[in-house]
């Protein structure tokens, strides 16, 4: 990394990291938020619930009792194989093919499932209905991911919904992995506004749109490091024992495509890098070192445009002038969800069993 960069002496964020601060120790207003969030968590009691959550729902569908979105990474093997085999749930393993999908995780998922003895279904959208979206959200916001955010959990959901499936668990870490809000939130006002004008509603509505009262009252979904320590040296230690997995920390794995130019289109925009922020997490997990992270990330950040990026730009139809101005573009720009409704209907949802 460039000595030039002021970053908190305890994660790896940058100073010009928004609304970010620093103490007279040089550690981060943001490494203070999520020690306050998550370091008194009883994982005890959190395992005990998920107990009581899977077993409400196991025995009730006809075939399963509940849905794992397999990517075919580290997170939904883990999740697949820990629900099959651990808590002995009969599992549906759903994948989902943004058009970007990496053939290898998609022949490992198969493989997995095989091997763990469970069906998995694969979801493909149009392409042409994915380029002009993503097209779309490139232009207007500066990435084309905020499609995704939307697409999955409908796709996801609604596979759930067709096999009577209430109840989907997820691999995503929040505290790991979730994006600064600033950057990256996304609901479906947002969508429908930023769509508003160059895709009708009717072709968007399938794939993009779930009921609400169904994902509120029908269908629950959990992610299962919310409940219980992910321990990402142990998951990998499991995984290459278990299911042949065959990668380690230290590589580099994407299971979308995408992932490389969208990364350089955020660091673009927001002049953060998505791993830094990704590291920055780790860190403070304490999964790897903040050295091991700067490393890192001045390995993979991509500091220009990475191979191939005027191919997947002409893929969506698109060229390079929808860099300019690119810092100006912004989810923010439309309009979403009143705040207190989203955080309303968000509190309620996790109360309903």
């Amino acid at each position: 990394m460039t000595e030039e960069v002021i970053r908190c002496t305890r994660c790896i964020l940058p100073d010009n990291y928004p609304n970010i601060d620093f103490d007279e120790n040089g550690v981060c207003s943001v490494c203070k938020e999520h020690e306050q969030k998550y370091s008194n968590i009883d994982w005890d009691a959190r395992r005990k619930r998920l107990e009581r959550i899977l077993d409400r729902y196991r025995g009730k569908g006809k075939k399963y009792d509940i849905l794992v979105p397999f990517s075919g990474g580290k997170d939904s093997s883990y999740t697949l194989w820990l629900l099959k085999n651990v808590y002995g749930m009969r599992c549906l393993a759903f994948n989902f093919d943004n058009g970007f999908l990496d053939p290898g995780a998609l022949a490992f998922a198969k493989k997995s499932a095989a091997k763990l003895g469970v069906d998995l279904i694969t979801y493909s959208p149009s392409f042409d209905l994915l380029q002009k979206v993503y097209k779309r959200a490139l232009e207007v916001t500066g990435e084309f991911c905020v499609a995704c955010v939307v697409l999955m959990p409908t796709a996801i959901f609604r596979a759930a919904d067709t096999q009577g499936i209430r109840l989907i668990a997820a691999g995503f870490s929040d505290m790991l992995e979730a994006p600064p809000s600033w950057s990256s939130f996304m609901d479906r006002v947002y969508f429908k506004n930023i769509m508003k004008g160059a895709i009708p509603l009717k072709e968007l509505k399938w794939d993009y749109f779930f009921p609400s009262w169904k994902r509120m009252f029908k269908v629950k979904q959990i992610n299962l490091p919310d409940f219980i320590e992910w321990n990402l040296p142990m998951i990998y230690d499991t995984l290459n024992r278990e299911l042949d997995f065959g990668k380690s920390m230290a590589d580099v794995r994407y299971d979308c495509l995408g992932t490389p130019h969208s990364s350089f289109l955020f660091k673009s925009r927001t002049g953060i890098g998505k791993y830094e922020y990704l590291y920055a997490n780790m860190v403070r997990c304490g999964v790897i070192s903040r050295e091991e992270a700067l490393s890192t990330v001045d390995e993979r950040e991509p500091k220009t445009a990475p191979e191939g990026f005027n191919e997947f730009l002409a893929l969506l139809d698109c060229d390079m002038s929808i860099m300019d101005g690119i810092s100006e573009k912004s989810i923010l720009n439309f309009k979403g969800r009143n705040s207190t409704v989203r955080k309303l209907a968000i509190k309620i949802r996790e109360m309903i069993p």
